[in-house]
């Protein structure tokens, strides 16, 4: 019901933080053991939730923005995914965070009412993937590198904005027999051979990269921050003693928008449209139910 919020707080078998819903809740008994909870929600609380559990407080407005027109147009593309589970989307990252009903930030709620409906298409006119991560470090990534798939609308871009924020650098040392053991056992690193044997802890990124060295040798660098547990795959690297050590840029996989920058443009008075088209190539702005619209029309157009 609207104007109306539940409050759930599970005592065991261990006791979890209380969480705080707008809407109705449904249960449904699963088995002799479990109980579903399903938040049907409508969707302009749903993106509040959302966005202050992905974004946190104190942010600026046009921010907010942003990530509601992405968290609005993520929800609307992929509405099914749950379907065969009883319910649309999940509460985790595997959907988007929704941890509760928005509590501490009143202008999230006016970001979402100022963009109501709004969602990013592409040139195909489709829903985008509007893709976001915490800091980029300087530069974007191409969406080829990190998922083997181009993605038209999330090409690498120069970023400035975010190269004097907390998570623009990183250091980390991985003892050298460790990277050893994973180079020469995983990708079969040519250890003895004369041009790149030597060059195996030595590594420059002027810009981003997809693999180590040079294509031909196979090793992503994707693959290389999965298994070092690495904040991102653009770093340099030297030998140190008896340790590797990987200078880095950036936090995240660092396709599409790139979280920090997109908050610098914000306070810099950049709108929000003019941030998501400086992180996102050849995408357009428009109402969700007009989209429907025009896509229904093409659609009937193309049977003829």
């Amino acid at each position: 019901m609207p104007n109306h919020s539940f409050r759930i707080q599970i005592l065991g078998p261990t006791k979890k933080k209380e969480r705080k819903y707008e809407n109705d809740l449904i249960f449904v008994p699963e088995g002799e053991s479990y109980i579903k909870i399903v938040n049907e929600v409508e969707m302009e609380n749903y993106l509040g939730g959302v966005i202050e559990s992905e974004g946190g407080g104190g942010r600026h407005i046009e921010y907010y923005k942003v990530q509601a027109v992405l968290s609005r147009t993520y929800a609307l593309r992929n509405l099914m995914k749950h379907k065969k589970e009883g319910f649309n989307l999940c509460d985790r990252v595997h959907c988007q965070a929704y941890h509760k009903m928005l509590t501490y930030t009143p202008s999230i709620d006016e970001s979402v009412k100022a963009t109501k409906a709004v969602v990013m298409i592409d040139q195909n006119f489709k829903l985008v993937n509007g893709f976001f991560f915490a800091n980029c470090g300087g530069q974007t990534s191409e969406s080829d590198f990190v998922w083997n798939k181009a993605v038209p609308y999330c090409r690498s871009v120069k970023d400035t904005f975010c190269i004097n924020t907390r998570q623009t650098h990183w250091t980390k040392k991985i003892k050298k027999t460790a990277w050893d053991k994973y180079l020469i056992n995983h990708f079969g690193y040519p250890i003895n051979d004369s041009i790149y044997g030597p060059l195996m802890y030595s590594f420059k990124q002027k810009q981003r990269m997809a693999f180590y060295q040079i294509p031909q040798l196979g090793i992503p660098l994707r693959d290389l921050r999965v298994h070092f547990k690495l904040k991102s795959t653009w770093f340099d690297v030297y030998l140190e003693g008896e340790y590797v050590v990987l200078k880095g840029h950036g936090f995240g996989h660092g396709v599409g928008l790139c979280q920090e920058g997109a908050m610098n443009m914000a306070k810099c008075n950049y709108s929000y449209d003019k941030i998501m088209r400086f992180y996102f190539t050849n995408v357009y702005l428009i109402n969700y139910y007009k989209w429907q619209y025009y896509k229904q029309a093409i659609d009937e157009l193309s049977t003829f």
